[in-house]
């Protein structure tokens, strides 16, 4: 290419697409070699050996021994320095001061196996949401339902979410199913987000001491929780959202109401159409057989 544009005077513009190379390629290929290596690039501030020293002086300051760069350039303005994060920071990689990088392995993975009951009583899942009362007090309600069947087996509405009102929930689901032994309770799964209630210790003993498995969401995965989101959705739309409540009272007695509404009445395409407790005495009927 060289030799070509030294016997024509061609553009490189032209030589480029006669030879579908990009411009930029061509210039450097037909471009005069360098004969010395280029010079390395002037740093006035970040080579100065008083900046340099005053960095590590910094950094080796018991106290400042963890500051990253962005603190210790600024420690550097206050003392009168005209130096910018960037140069700090290369002083301090250059001066082997910077720490390494921690990466922090996932505790839980970010996706958990989908639940497949096949009985019920062998998976539930819990959840929480919340709504207002028409003068805008807030109230927090926790569903457990059985992913088998779809039935809410427990739920609880107060004005404060702690970890009691989550095991309240589930003592009254257990209670409800008679499953008031260990034994009884060996193979049941209950899954939860990852929240401060079900994280909480006074939660995970009350589920030690049941003898329920407590088991957890991955990151960010609500699919991970899906029956009793779509519970908890289904509650809002057909009920929560549609009616006003004006006492805490009023509101408890409309979901007990629709709670036994959705358990004994509400049909389910997902179960064939059928009601939860249709669908529970099916499978009682089939055990039996």
């Amino acid at each position: 290419m060289r030799s070509i544009r030294q016997d024509t005077p061609v553009s490189i513009r032209r030589l480029a697409r006669a030879s579908q190379e990009a411009s930029s390629t061509l210039g450097t290929w037909v471009g005069q070699a360098r004969a010395e290596p280029r010079a390395p690039r002037r740093r006035p501030v970040a080579d100065d050996p008083n900046l340099r020293l005053r960095v590590r002086a910094l950094c080796e300051e018991p106290r400042n021994r963890t500051f990253g760069y962005r603190r210790i350039w600024a420690l550097l303005r206050r003392e009168g320095f005209g130096v910018n994060r960037k140069s700090v920071g290369r002083i301090m990689r250059e001066e082997g001061l910077c720490r390494a990088r921690v990466r922090r392995r996932e505790a839980r993975p970010r996706r958990v196996e989908r639940m497949s009951p096949e009985r019920p009583n062998q998976a539930w899942q819990i959840d929480m949401t919340s709504f207002q009362l028409s003068n805008m007090t807030p109230l927090y309600l926790v569903v457990a339902t059985d992913c088998c069947t779809r039935q809410i087996v427990g739920w609880t509405l107060e004005r404060r979410c702690r970890a009691g009102e989550w095991t309240s929930a589930v003592r009254m689901a257990l209670e409800a199913r008679r499953l008031t032994d260990k034994e009884k309770c060996k193979n049941l799964v209950l899954r939860s987000d990852n929240g401060s209630q079900p994280c909480s210790k006074a939660f995970v003993e009350f589920l030690g001491k049941t003898g329920v498995r407590g088991q957890y969401t991955g990151y960010n995965a609500p699919d991970d929780n899906a029956y009793v989101e779509r519970t908890i959705r289904t509650i809002k739309e057909e009920e929560i959202w549609p009616n006003a409540y004006d006492t805490f009272f009023e509101a408890h007695k409309a979901i007990d109401e629709y709670v036994k509404y959705y358990n004994e009445r509400r049909i389910h395409s997902a179960i064939g159409y059928r009601t939860p407790n249709e669908e529970e005495a099916r499978h009682i009927t089939l055990n039996a057989a």
